[in-house]
């Protein structure tokens, strides 16, 4: 049996609604960063601290229709993620993180969304 590899995505932004987003979304789980602690033996074990945020990054193409306040002001939201592999992940109580710009040239707007919980569906 085949094994579908992830290629696109769909995301669904709360008041949003689906965004018309490029190929190549990313997702951020906001895993724990483990380090080692070192004693005079070495090792003895490890150290964990949260480095980032759950997250999406996406690119969002731009039309007439586009409605850059909302996505500025976008905050405490649901953002669903689903992939063509099946997979879906769910990032609670999102957040615009930059201020977003408009590549004139392209016609996209690069977003990266931050929120406190990743979820696997």
């Amino acid at each position: 049996m085949a094994t579908k590899i992830t290629s696109r995505a769909v995301i669904n932004a709360g008041s949003l609604g689906r965004l018309p987003i490029k190929e190549g979304a990313e997702i951020g789980f906001g895993n724990l960063k483990r380090e080692a602690v070192m004693g005079d033996d070495g090792p003895l074990g490890y150290s964990e601290s949260y480095e980032e945020a759950p997250s999406i990054k996406c690119t969002i193409i731009h039309a007439k229709d586009t409605d850059e306040e909302a996505i500025k002001a976008f905050v405490d939201e649901t953002i669903t993620i689903e992939t063509n592999s099946g997979k879906a992940y769910t990032l609670k109580e999102a957040w615009t993180v930059d201020p977003i710009t408009l590549s004139t040239k392209d016609g996209q707007l690069e977003v990266l969304f931050n929120g406190i919980e990743m979820i696997t569906q």
